[in-house]
Formats: C-alpha cells, structure tokens, sequence
C-alpha cells in the first residue's frame, strides 16, 4: 500500500497512476478537497482521497490511521507536498517563512513518524528534495533552504537504530525543472521557460512521470541496497 502526499497534482498525481499501473493499492493526500476528487476520478476511481493539511502533525497522524484502517500496512509512503513561493528576501513575513517550513520541513518529517509505527517490515520512504537543495535558488531562498533540510532528514532517519531494526529504507529524489501545472504557473511567460531550459544541459524540461520512475525504483526491491541516497532527476542541472 501505497500513502502519496501532494498526490493529486504534477509529480504526485503522475507517480500514483505509476505505482497503480504495478497493481499497488493508493492513497493520496492533498489540501483541496476539489482537486482530490478530480485525482481520484483520474486515477480511476479506486484510490483513497483524504484531505490533509501537510503543516499539521495532527493532519498527518490522522491521515496515516485512516488509510491504515482502510488499505492495512503501509509499504511505501512518498512524502512529496511541498509549495515554492519566490517573496523578496528583505520582505519576507513571518507567516510566509512558517507556511514554507511546516509544509515542506515539518510535513515531511512528521508523515514519516506518524507512519512509521503502521510500515510493514522492510518499507519504504522516498522524500521529494529538489535539485535547488545542492546549488541554491537566487530569489527562493526558503524553498532551497527547505529542500536541503529534507535531505539531511533523509540521511538523518535512515541511520536511526529503530528505523534500522525494521529494515526501512529512506531515499530522496530531487527533481530540476519539471514540467508540472504549479511550474506552468510561476514560468507562463515564454521567456521565463525559455531562459530555465536553457540552463539545463540535456535542454528541456522534465516529465512528471521521469520523476515518478525514480520513486517507483526507490521503492522497489532492485534498490534493495540503497538507503540515504539521492536521485536527482534534473537534466544535469545540479550535477555539470
């Protein structure tokens, strides 16, 4: 069984239909209620749709017992909602710096706690960083420093003696630029999209689904061995 947050759009949406295609049992969580049940009808129907508030650890461990109750042991839990806002440094509210590290520090961490105790033995967990965690994000200086948080939380869990004992593994994929409808969004300008493909050395963007076979691999018993590692989905651009 598989738990996706931020599972109704983009890189969520994309890896549920994935892990359904290899006959795994879903459930997604995201904060509209609205694009849930568009995922949901997407996706075919059979999925479990449950509104979450990833900031709150109260959300979370909610979530994790019903789809615990309704679909049994969690196998996979791919921590992935996450939001990017890009407010000037200088103007950058107190609210909006803790918008940013509940939802994509704190989400994470405490999706992998309120699971773990309801992982079958040998799960997995995959985290989304981002590429921006590794060579910084002129103008988004919170979502890099979030991502890079997410990837030492990844390093961090994966060596803990109890998640260990039960033969859990923790991986993180980070994505560059992928195309996905929050990305549609920031880069509507033709110039904008133009300018971020040209710094990807392979020249184009990313595909959700790119991403979504990284953590189908993660995920799999062919990375058995592979634990507090990285895959960076990213065209080169973290990596030349």
């Amino acid at each position: 069984m598989v738990v996706i947050t931020g599972g109704s759009s983009g890189v969520g949406l994309a890896t549920a239909r994935l892990f359904i295609a290899h006959g795994a049992r879903i459930a997604i969580a995201g904060r509209s209620e609205e694009t849930l049940q568009s995922a949901r009808e997407a996706l075919g129907g059979n999925v479990l749709a449950v509104r979450t508030d990833v900031g709150r650890a109260a959300d979370l461990r909610a979530l994790m017992n019903t789809v615990h109750d309704a679909l049994g042991p969690i196998d996979v839990l791919f921590a992935n909602a996450g939001i990017s806002e890009c407010p000037d440094i200088f103007e950058t509210g107190e609210a909006f710096f803790d918008e940013v590290m509940h939802t994509n520090v704190k989400g994470v961490f405490y999706a992998f706690t309120e699971a773990f105790a309801l992982m079958s033995e040998g799960a997995n967990a995959v985290f989304t960083s981002s590429v921006v965690q590794q060579r910084g994000r002129p103008g988004d200086v919170l979502y890099a420093a979030s991502k890079a948080a997410v990837r030492s939380l990844a390093r961090t869990l994966a060596a803990d003696e109890r998640v260990l004992a039960k033969q859990v593994r923790v991986n993180v994929v980070s994505p560059g630029a992928i195309e996905t409808p929050l990305t549609a969004a920031a880069t509507a300008d033709p110039e904008v999209r133009a300018w971020v493909e040209a710094q990807v050395p392979m020249g184009r963007w990313g595909q959700a689904d790119e991403v979504a076979k990284a953590v189908l691999f993660l995920a799999s018993s062919d990375a058995s061995y592979l634990t507090a590692g990285e895959i960076a989905i990213d065209g080169g651009l973290g990596q030349i």
